[in-house]
């Protein structure tokens, strides 16, 4: 039993070096929008109707894209950005 914690405290002391080291960006801050272009879009939601709610109060061409949180258990969240800044993000993971 002590072994157990002691292993789990090791791994918790590891997990907050990791994030000392290289914190979480508190604010997402785009960085393919030009200052003479549109501030670009990038919504993340909970529930499909928020999202699709959103696109339509939009004056912009933006998208609905479904995301899953945690492999497996099927719980998504909703993404909404347009074509252009989803490509970016996502070739340069």
């Amino acid at each position: 039993m002590n072994r157990k914690w002691e292993a789990k405290l090791k791994q918790i002391e590891e997990r907050a070096s990791h994030y000392e080291r290289k914190p979480l960006s508190s604010v997402y801050r785009p960085r393919l929008s030009k200052p003479e272009e549109p501030p670009s879009i990038w919504r993340l939601f909970h529930r499909q109707a928020q999202a699709f709610n959103f696109v339509k109060s939009c004056k912009e061409d933006v998208h609905v894209f479904a995301l899953e949180c945690k492999v497996g258990d099927g719980q998504r969240i909703y993404l909404v950005t347009t074509y252009a800044e989803f490509w970016f993000y996502y070739k340069s993971r």
